[in-house]
């Protein structure tokens, strides 16, 4: 029997499977790059012209199951593949180019989609990179079609998916065979097929790298979708281990339902704000089912991905007003658009570091038009007076200022119409940049809440950039700095009397809550499917104990003691609580 052997990926949807694998493998489109001849481009216009009807019908039909499987909102990743495919002016193109240059429809629309997904390609930014994969399984599909060739989407029953690369159409198509889960070389937690499996309820493991060369197909593999790993050939004891993790988690989750209720307090009266992260509508959903649970951060820069431009002022104001709903009578945290340089535009030039470029409130600032219709439009959804408004990406008092100026001329503005409003909707930014942690002091007279983004704080605290694999080890939520970081944000927040929350990843991990609490945050904004888990550690610890850890932690002056202190105080304070 082979070597049982354990691989580290990206947990994209919780749960666990047991089973055997499917190794699929999609085969390689072709590109035809030949010259034509002049008696041959009527020929090619019209095979292209057929492709596309063909893969227009099969995404009607694919988009119809996704309904079916994981309802409207769901679905509208394959309403914007056929909108690719209904877009005449970039059709239009594909035929001049093929009629002027004569070359292939395949080379001619295979240039044009790579044009059309470079920019997203090359974004810092998960969430876009993520729909670069969405458009290129449109061109897929369409050569496919002018070649052809079968799609082969059957799969043995019951199986575990291992695949370089899954579409969000092989994901839905699938599940129809009531797959167990599955795992990919490539992709994120963003990525529409990690969407649609979390909207599913499939474990999923991806951005493995390198699984679908291991995997023998038929051969027995577990999937951990929470801490995402994979197992190949486990052994007895490790499948016994998995089984009674699995019925441990099925009767933690019923369990946990009864949390939902209860309040986020300490064990000795302490209350710590609980809210949600907001991103796509499967997490929307999810919400719905938390019961009075605010919203801490909604990521409004998702309208503009999902259209490719800016919406409409109507467009926006019917979207925040639904976000308010969803969280009424608690308050509902927006975010201005956060989206770098490389995103703004089709015609935006490429930046040599987004991460360091023109991207949030340096954006909004730039394109006052973009920015004042946006907040009209907060301030016009704001009446049932549970909306926040946040800026990110601040790094001076000037910016703060400016854009206090803006906010109150568009308040001034609606005065004048006679527009109903919220006036006194909280105003508050985001602390992710070294910058703003030094100004805290001055930055917290102006505002009326801070939110610490922890992601982007902390690689630009340690000057890591956590999606490089070289030096992802380094991105160390626990380094002497980072606490010793949040610690003085809090204070400078405390002293001006306003609330400081955290929004980042590191609200949601689950080790990291007694040091939060202990380190005086009011709030923490988590993604939605952590929420209960959450929660029941907040019930579970003493916060005069996490003031102690936090007076031990800031003595340390290495991650490694941190993360031993910390993991030492949750297993024995947190830990038995749980079971």
């Amino acid at each position: 029997m082979s070597e049982e052997k354990i691989y580290k990926g990206i947990a994209a949807s919780p749960g666990i499977s047991i089973g055997q694998a499917y190794l699929y493998t999609r085969k390689q489109i072709f590109i035809n790059t030949k010259v034509l001849s002049e008696d041959e481009i009527e020929a090619e216009l019209s095979e292209f012209k057929n492709a596309i009807e063909i893969s227009r019908t099969e995404l009607t039909k694919i988009h119809n199951i996704a309904i079916e499987r994981i309802g409207e909102k769901n679905s509208k990743i394959f309403e914007a593949q056929i909108e690719i495919l209904n877009d005449n002016y970039f059709f239009n193109n594909v035929l001049s180019r093929i009629k002027r240059e004569k070359r292939s429809a395949s080379y001619v629309f295979n240039d044009e989609i790579n044009k059309l997904g470079g920019t997203l390609l090359t974004s810092d930014d998960d969430y876009m990179r993520e729909r670069f994969a969405d458009i290129n399984d449109v061109k897929n599909r369409v050569v496919r079609n002018m070649n052809r060739e079968k799609l082969v989407s059957k799969v043995e029953e019951n199986s575990i998916i291992v695949a370089h690369e899954l579409s969000p159409s092989d994901t839905i198509l699938f599940s129809r065979r009531k797959v167990q889960g599955y795992a990919t070389d490539v992709g994120g937690i963003n990525s529409h097929a990690a969407i649609i499996s979390r909207a599913l309820r499939i474990p999923a493991v991806v951005g493995m790298k390198v699984i679908s060369k291991f995997v023998i197909p038929g051969q027995t593999i577990i999937i951990d979708g929470f801490e995402g790993i994979i197992i190949l050939n486990p052994e007895e004891k490790t499948i016994d281990n998995y089984e009674e993790k699995l019925r441990a988690y099925r009767e933690q989750e019923k369990k946990l339902i009864k949390f939902v209720y209860l309040p986020n307090v300490t064990l000795d009266g302490k209350p710590l704000e609980l809210t949600v992260n907001i991103n796509v509508d499967d997490e929307m959903e999810l919400m719905r089912n938390l019961k009075e649970c605010g919203i801490g951060l909604y990521r409004s820069e998702r309208l503009f991905i999902d259209r490719g431009d800016f919406p409409t002022e109507a467009e926006q104001i019917e979207e925040y007003s639904k976000i308010c709903a969803i969280a009424y009578p608690k308050q509902a945290t927006i975010r201005t658009y956060d989206i770098g340089g490389d995103k703004l535009l089709p015609s935006s030039e490429r930046e040599p570091n987004p991460f360091l470029g023109w991207r949030g409130i340096r954006i909004c600032l730039d394109r006052e038009d973009i920015f004042r219709e946006q907040i009209r439009a907060l301030l016009i959804a704001s009446v049932k007076k549970n909306m926040k408004i946040m800026l990110p990406m601040i790094s001076s008092i000037e910016e703060v200022k400016q854009a206090k100026i803006i906010f109150n001329d568009v308040r001034k503005e609606l005065d004048r119409k006679k527009i109903k409003y919220h006036k006194p909707t909280p105003f508050g930014i985001m602390i992710e940049v070294p910058s703003a942690c030094m100004l805290a002091d001055e930055l917290a007279k102006e505002v009326d809440f801070f939110s610490i983004g922890t992601n982007d704080l902390i690689q630009y605290l340690l000057a890591v950039d956590r999606n490089n694999e070289l030096v992802a080890d380094l991105y160390q939520e626990f380094h002497p700095a980072v606490i010793r970081t949040l610690q003085s944000i809090v204070t400078s927040g405390h002293k001006s009397n306003i609330k400081v929350s955290i929004c980042g990843e590191m609200a949601s991990n689950s080790i990291a809550v007694p040091v939060l609490l202990g380190l005086d945050i009011d709030e923490l904004s988590v993604t939605p499917g952590k929420y209960p888990e959450i929660k029941q550690i907040i019930r579970a610890i003493r916060y005069s104990e996490a003031k102690e850890l936090i007076e031990k932690i800031t003595t340390y002056t290495t991650e490694t003691e941190i993360r031993k202190e910390v993991i030492n105080f949750y297993n024995e304070n947190v830990k038995p609580y749980l079971k």
